[in-house]
């Protein structure tokens, strides 16, 4: 969202939020990486206290659902999720949402990386909301919804009470507590668990890093490395109702749910329209798989790795250059597999723990990075040479018992791709370094 409709411009709140997924990236924080929200000021804007002050009749309130649908960017590509009310006799229009956030917050890059996050929920006029999704050519799809009276007036009282100083602060959880799912209790809860009953039981089979890698399809690398930095947990099958933590799918689900009336039922959704058409952005229908990808990036660079150190008896170049793509590969293996280490065990993230993908780039790796240009120069000792060559070793077994965990679902996470793109790497290296050291000893 904006900070304030006339102070806040869209280009700028774009910039932060990429510089935003960068950095998450490089360390591999992958779920909290993608937030489709947006930047503001931790005050309260002029529109929320306008909006929350005005008084309105319950029996002329319109209550619907704004599902705002995938962007250009990345963070865009998870969708958005609003509560819009309309009063007819004081013209209220107001979008509520639970994604605001502030950046330039003290310790926000801190908090984010370890979990702690601070968002809030506020309200906006429904035509500035708007006109921002259609400016980034996002569609926006309205379900205007079947509420009486009491329900509707109840949500409206809880919009207002939840966007009160004391009130409106939440930790935010990219699966579990996010604007989809904070939607979603709302409605149930001035429903009287109604939404809950009917949308609960079994799921489709879908599992938590299927639907994160599905909505970033078009952004493979990205995709890789957040499925390299979730663990095990993030396989279980959802419920329905955990499905829900999706825009999309809670407005495909809200199409079927039917309610109590007296002794009947009725439809929740009374009416659907598309507000803002859609743009270029439509949602993959399955997750991609990297695990070819990776076995195939994994062979090419463990042949590199062969010939060069075949060349490297002989060639000062292929010595060079073998130090400078074990130094990159090692470097590269030890930060990633030392963060999600240091993620599943002291942060929130809970989707990262308990994740065997650390065994393909252990801290031993570090070490490794620092002896790569040692290793290949003619002053090597033989001592340093064997040292080497049994923590190459080392890496490569490691990497080998991160395949076989794989036999233990619970034990290891479902995806191989990191495990395809390694274990070749880390075995060519454990055996040219195995005859680096053999060569120095004859």
């Amino acid at each position: 969202m904006i900070r304030s409709p006339s102070t806040q411009t869209f280009s700028d709140s774009a910039v932060r939020r990429w510089t935003l997924a960068r950095a998450l990236l490089v360390a591999l924080v992958l779920t909290a990486a993608v937030v489709p929200n947006g930047n503001v000021s931790a005050q309260p804007s002029a529109a929320t206290v306008r909006l929350t002050g005005r008084v309105a009749g319950s029996d002329t309130l319109i209550v619907s659902v704004l599902t705002m649908g995938q962007g250009a960017e990345l963070f865009d590509r998870f969708g958005h999720m609003s509560i819009r009310v309309q009063n007819l006799a004081t013209g209220l229009d107001s979008a509520w949402n639970w994604g605001m956030y502030d950046f330039d917050s003290p310790g926000f890059i801190a908090r984010f990386l370890t979990g702690e996050t601070r968002y809030w929920m506020a309200g906006y006029p429904t035509g500035d909301v708007l006109g921002y999704y259609r400016y980034n050519r996002r569609a926006v799809w309205e379900q205007r919804l079947d509420l009486g009276p009491r329900e509707a007036d109840s949500l409206l009282a809880l919009l207002r009470r939840t966007s009160r100083d004391e009130n409106k602060f939440y930790r935010y959880d990219y699966y579990l507590d996010n604007c989809a799912t904070r939607v979603r209790d709302a409605l149930d809860s001035v429903l009287g668990g109604a939404l809950k009953r009917t949308l609960s039981g079994p799921g489709q089979g879908l599992t938590w890093r299927h639907e994160t890698l599905r909505l970033a399809a078009d952004f493979p690398v990205i995709g890789f490395a957040m499925s390299f930095a979730l663990g095990p947990r993030a396989d279980a099958p959802m419920s329905a109702w955990d499905e829900l933590f999706i825009p999309m799918r809670l407005r495909d689900a809200l199409r079927g749910v039917r309610v109590t009336q007296g002794a009947g039922e009725r439809p929740l959704v009374l009416a659907e329209r598309l507000l803002v058409p859609e743009g270029a952005f439509t949602e993959a229908a399955a997750a991609p798989s990297f695990v070819g990808w990776g076995l195939g990036a994994g062979i090419a660079i463990a042949i590199v790795v062969l010939l060069l150190g075949n060349a490297a008896r002989t060639s000062v170049a292929a010595r060079a250059a073998l130090g400078a793509l074990g130094f990159g590969w090692h470097l590269t293996a030890g930060l990633c597999g030392t963060l999600v280490l240091l993620a599943g065990l002291v942060t929130r993230h809970l989707f990262m723990g308990a994740n065997t993908g650390v065994l393909l780039g252990t801290p031993v790796s570090l070490v490794l990075a620092g002896l790569m240009f040692i290793v290949w120069s003619r002053r090597t000792s033989p001592r340093t040479l064997r040292a080497a060559a049994l923590l190459a070793a080392f890496t490569s077994a490691a990497a080998a018992l991160a395949l076989f965990s794989h036999v233990t679902a619970s034990f290891a996470p479902a995806d191989l791709s990191a495990v395809a793109l390694a274990l070749p790497v880390h075995a060519a290296f454990a055996y040219v370094l195995r005859l680096r050291a053999a060569s120095a000893t004859t």
